[in-house]
């Protein structure tokens, strides 16, 4: 190899760090936006939900029964239509509403790790 092709490979291979690199920051941000860990209410599996403050076995398997009966929740007050979420247990959930209409709630601190992330796809785009 001539040092042409050095410099070339070289440079090629600068580029690819670099794209990895950033690619690493914007997942980083998609996946908690500014740190914060989502649980998303319409799509978490039962260990998922047993994240939530407040959450019990009996409330998560609830929360599942409902959205395969009803569908998916559309503000967070559809919440207190599910056995067993009682206005205590809603407030110690504090479901919010995301920017895209999605409804979640923070996890108890620590409790989601990264790999749980990584379980939870996308949503379909609303366009």
């Amino acid at each position: 190899m001539n040092s042409r092709e050095n410099s070339k490979y070289l440079f090629l291979l600068f580029v690819s760090a670099l794209v990895l690199l950033m690619m690493g920051d914007v997942y980083a941000q998609h996946e908690g936006g500014l740190g914060t860990k989502k649980v998303h209410l319409n799509i978490a599996d039962k260990d998922q939900l047993m994240k939530i403050e407040g959450m019990t076995n009996d409330i998560a398997e609830s929360i599942l029964e409902y959205r395969e009966k009803t569908g998916f929740f559309k503000k967070p007050e559809d919440l207190l239509n599910v056995p067993g979420i009682t206005k205590d247990v809603y407030e110690k959930m504090n479901p919010q509403t995301g920017s895209e209409g999605d409804l979640f709630c923070v996890p108890i601190e620590g409790d989601l790790d990264e790999e749980d992330d990584e379980d939870i796809p996308l949503a379909p785009s609303k366009c």
